[in-house]
């Protein structure tokens, strides 16, 4: 190191500061004590002494400065940095793909009140380096779930598949904002990278793509990026609108009919602010497409999410999750596999979260059609990247138990109980795997749970109860159930046809059943394409019968290999 780099280095890691605070401190000592010494008859010596080791004591403070950092509160080491001008890390040396998860940025602010924009820049940070086809990067779901357990680098590392870590902090103060990332090694636990952003709150899109370029460069020399690349997406320059989509965020990756009201408010509320923000519209129709599974008429909130979906594509063409609508409204609506699967592709291709895209295409495309092999397939990948995601893990439960994977599904739902979960899809579906392993116990404590769950009538607790006692022969508990619904219905409460062809069933009457499926079919009622078929594909009597093959040609779920026989 030369003189210029060794001065830099001095000024990097605060010694002259330090060093200025050390003598201006010891100054005042020094005639604060000469004072008292002097008014209480003190030896001269003592004075010589003191003088000597406040002396003795700079080089000891600015070596104290060199070797550690004073900041937020803490002491660490000060981490090294390479001979660059600016901090980006030379080539790591590995065979293995680069690989990363990012954590969400602990929020230093002194009201503790900024939580949403640290998650918010992570998040950020993560759709840009995921951009990046030769960087591996861990799903938002599950870094974000190890981080709020306070899980050890290790264990990061050992459950994402991942050999670093980017961490860091937010503080605001007023309208001034300081952002701190750190580059950590999982294997050695060095900080690689450490650099700090002091910005005003508008530059925060800036700050984002400033990071994104340190740690691309830093992992991926090879690419050749330029300064000026925007790798960071700035959706919208209202930073309001920002915060509100933030924070309804994370209602997508843990549906919660609690707060449904909540997160619609909030997506409603940016898009007032920005009428032209597509990913706040995107993600507004996600929830509304979520939502209409848990409605008897699905009419209104499908409009309302084919709505939302087509302004978000007017804005952004391949807006990743305004592409999943279409793709479910052509298999919904059109009964056009082709079609979805061809927006399944573009989503996954505009780099939407593969656990959205997985498991979207596992229910409404794959799963219906009878490919669980092909749906198991991309849930896995989805679940490689992204574990500790709720969602992925119920339709992998699911998709074993159609498929007649008991084994398997049951693993996956004792797995799912790992999770905090809120959606009622969940106990559900655990149910299912527990009941087709012939553990009724287990199967009636997860229908408990939808005891308590605040959406009036929720069609999936009805449903659930069928199964179960026709698992048990209860066929005077299903009468029961059945006969409450069809007063319910009476009396103008929603109920769907779905649910009462799953009652009928329960009781033997497959007729009945029948009719009432073709039905809740003729209404495009999501469970009658979401459920229906992946329930009676390989039901003994039903999974034959006639007008179930016939119900399901009319829906255009006839499988690949029937097709084919049927051509030739």
């Amino acid at each position: 190191m030369g003189l210029k780099g060794f001065l830099k280095e001095l000024h990097r890691r605060r010694v002259y500061g330090v060093a200025v605070a050390y003598v201006a401190t010891a100054a005042v000592l020094l005639e604060v004590l000469t004072h008292l010494f002097h008014n209480f008859d003190a030896p001269h010596w003592v004075l010589k002494v003191v003088t000597t080791l406040l002396i003795l004591g700079l080089p000891v403070a600015c070596l104290m400065a060199w070797g550690f950092e004073f900041k937020e509160g803490a002491v660490r080491s000060t981490p090294r940095v390479p001979k660059e001008s600016k901090p980006a890390l030379p080539a790591l040396e590995t065979t293995a793909p680069p690989s990363i998860a990012v954590l969400p940025f602990e929020d230093m602010s002194p009201e503790q009140d900024q939580k949403y924009l640290g998650n918010g820049i992570a998040e950020e940070l993560l759709n840009a380096l995921a951009g990046i086809e030769e960087l591996k990067v861990a799903a938002r779901t599950s870094s974000f779930s190890l981080a709020s357990r306070g899980a050890s680098m290790t264990e990061i590392g050992d459950t994402l598949h991942v050999r670093h870590v980017l961490e860091g902090s937010v503080r605001r103060s007023g309208q001034k904002l300081r952002v701190t990332a750190q580059l950590i090694d999982v294997e050695s636990g060095f900080h690689l990278y450490s650099q700090s952003y002091d910005r005003q709150v508008q530059d925060i899109f800036d700050i984002q793509n400033e990071i994104a370029h340190e740690i691309a460069g830093a992992l991926l020399p090879k690419l050749g990026l330029s300064r000026d690349v925007m790798l960071v997406r700035q959706g919208t320059s209202n930073l309001e609108a920002y915060n509100l989509r933030l924070k309804a965020r994370q209602w997508l990756i843990n549906p919660d009919p609690k707060t449904l009201n909540v997160a619609i408010a909030q997506l409603e509320h940016a898009i007032r602010l920005d009428r032209n923000y597509a990913d706040a519209w995107g993600d507004l129709a996600w929830v509304y497409a979520y939502t209409s599974t848990w409605a008897a008429d699905p009419a209104a909130p499908l409009m309302k999410a084919s709505n939302a979906a087509a302004v978000a594509l007017a804005n952004s063409p391949e807006n990743g999750m305004a592409l999943l609508i279409p793709a479910a409204m052509s298999m919904l609506v059109e009964r056009d596999a082709e079609t979805a699967r061809s927006y399944y592709e573009r989503a996954r291709a505009a780099g939407v979260d593969q656990s959205f895209c997985a498991f979207s295409k596992a229910y409404l495309l794959d799963g219906p059609l009878g490919h669980y092999d092909e749906a198991i397939a991309e849930l896995r990948e989805a679940h490689k990247r992204d574990p500790l995601a709720p969602n992925v893990q119920w339709a992998l439960v699911d998709m074993c138990v159609a498929s007649g994977r008991i084994a398997e599904a049951v693993a996956s739902a004792e797995a799912l109980q790992e999770l905090a979960a809120t959606a009622p899809e969940a106990p559900v579906v655990s149910a299912l795997a527990f009941l087709a392993a012939g553990d009724v116990q287990r199967a009636r404590s997860m229908a408990a749970q939808l005891d308590n769950i605040e959406l009036g009538v929720y069609h999936g607790s009805p449903f659930l109860k069928f199964v179960i006692d026709a698992a048990t022969g209860d066929l005077v508990d299903a009468r029961r159930v059945l006969d409450d619904l069809l007063q319910q219905s009476a009396g103008g409460l929603p109920v769907t046809f779905w649910s009462l062809g799953e009652g009928y069933k329960a009781l033997g009457d497959f007729e009945r059943a029948l009719d009432s499926w073709e039905r809740a079919a003729e209404r495009r009622e999501v469970y009658s394409l979401s459920r229906m078929p992946l329930d009676n594909r390989n039901h003994p009597v039903i999974g034959n019968h006639p007008r179930f093959l016939a119900l399901l040609k009319r829906m255009g779920l006839e499988s690949r290999q029937a097709a084919i026989e049927q051509r030739n």
